[in-house]
């Protein structure tokens, strides 16, 4: 390949619009020469045997302890996920916080979030599968409907009386997750949390995604750390430059398989500010 990016490669990421792989090798230590077969068999590989009460004896924050002290309705989470949860949502513990986990499943991540949360938090589920329904512990609130249904989402924000914290552990198509985001982040409280979860099926084409694949949520969240930058872009396209989103995120965490967004209220431009009396040179 010619240093001017005029090779092959180049040429193919050209016509099938995907980049060519970049060149640093940054603690690279190596991977087999063949791919999965398929993204079940990534998962199964993950999937091993545990001691629970092993790991409530051994957590190491609020969240691992409250998760793997569950004994009711089956929770199934990645174990990584719990140290994030407690880095972003253990300032709403024992509040009153509007929380909406997107994907019930078997009804037992409710429960763990309200042994972590308290009993003063506003649990509510919503999922499309009518089964779900079945979760009639009495201080959640289930909902049963598509994630991208707009005209749902608005009744349970305006029931809940606004809304704090969104936990998307739903279909995890990229085309779905793009879609409720973009109707839930703007509703979202000041100071409120939006996490993303099991963005590993970002890189899986049966979920509308694949590596560096236009449409994938994880290629949209990168787009988004652009936006965060709106207000330092020196491109001529004003869509470039606009600072609607950067004005109300405070910032966008990347964890192995989520992304968290922390919204602010309007935070306006950025301002710097030199402190002190006494300059050096």
């Amino acid at each position: 390949m010619s240093a001017g990016g005029t090779g092959p490669m180049s040429l193919l990421s050209k016509i099938v619009g995907r980049p060519s792989k970049p060149a640093s090798t940054l603690l690279r230590a190596g991977a087999p020469a063949e791919p999965p077969g398929s993204w079940s068999d990534v998962v199964n590989s993950y999937q091993l045997p545990f001691d629970q009460s092993g790991e409530q004896a051994r957590a190491a924050n609020a969240a691992e302890a409250a998760y793997y002290a569950q004994s009711d309705r089956i929770a199934h989470k990645w174990h990584s996920y719990l140290e994030v949860y407690d880095r972003h949502l253990s300032q709403y513990r024992d509040k009153p916080v509007r929380f909406l986990e997107i994907g019930v499943f078997q009804g037992g991540a409710l429960q763990v979030w309200r042994r972590y949360l308290g009993q003063a938090a506003i649990l509510n589920g919503l999922d499309i599968d009518p089964r779900c329904a079945q979760v009639d512990d009495p201080d959640l609130t289930i909902h049963i409907g598509s994630q991208t249904d707009t005209a749902l989402l608005a009744r349970i924000v305006e029931q809940m009386g606004g809304i704090d914290v969104v936990i998307d552990d739903a279909s995890h198509v990229s085309e779905h997750q793009i879609a409720t985001f973009e109707f839930l982040y703007p509703l979202l409280a000041p100071n409120g949390i939006y996490i993303v979860e099991d963005v590993h099926c970002s890189y899986w084409p049966d979920f509308g995604g694949g590596l560096r694949a236009p449409g994938a949520f994880m290629e949209y969240a990168k787009g988004l750390l652009d936006r965060l930058h709106a207000r330092y872009v020196l491109d001529p396209d004003p869509e470039d430059r606009d600072p609607g989103f950067a004005d109300v995120t405070h910032g966008i965490s990347f964890h192995d398989s989520m992304v968290v967004f922390e919204k602010r209220a309007s935070k306006g431009p950025p301002r710097t500010n030199a402190v002190g009396t006494r300059w050096t040179f």
